[in-house]
């Protein structure tokens, strides 16, 4: 099922899977140094976040966004590697993108780790595009109009 976050029950596991799903793609992270579990927390108290859980339970997927204006930006996706394969990454995008149409956005957009061509090949399959490059963090930036 999918259902907003709690963040007693949640954050720790979300914490756990931007370490081991996302951190290791991206750049901004040197070897050994990774972010912190207060920098996560704060990230998800300024978002509208929801996550894949049997119940109450421990998550073992999110998605976290934010709406710029007319725009839901997707902040970051992850799904525990052990339940990957199984559609739950269609569902959360499915969340979102209608979160946004009801928030009245015209577009979605996110950024994706060029290291991560699995995550890039998701997000066309999805009718994502991609629109720039940004060599900085080395990133692709990609939308998507909501309709």
């Amino acid at each position: 099922m999918i259902r907003k976050r709690l963040a007693s029950i949640d954050d720790r596991t979300i914490h756990r899977l931007v370490v081991e799903q996302l951190v290791p793609f991206s750049r901004m992270y040197d070897t050994g140094s990774s972010v912190t579990f207060s920098e996560i927390r704060k990230r998800l108290n300024q978002n509208k976040t929801f996550v894949t859980a049997r119940g109450n339970k421990q998550p073992f997927g999110f998605i976290t966004m934010i709406r710029k204006s007319s725009v839901l930006f997707i902040d970051m996706l992850a799904v525990d590697s052990r339940e990957q394969g199984r559609g739950w990454g269609n569902e959360l995008m499915k969340v979102a993108e209608e979160y946004g149409k009801s928030e009245r956005c015209v577009a979605a957009e996110l950024f994706v780790d060029e290291s991560n061509p699995k995550a890039i090949q998701f997000y066309l399959r999805k009718g994502y595009e991609i629109h720039s490059f940004i060599p900085e963090l080395s990133c692709y930036k990609m939308s998507k109009k909501l309709r």
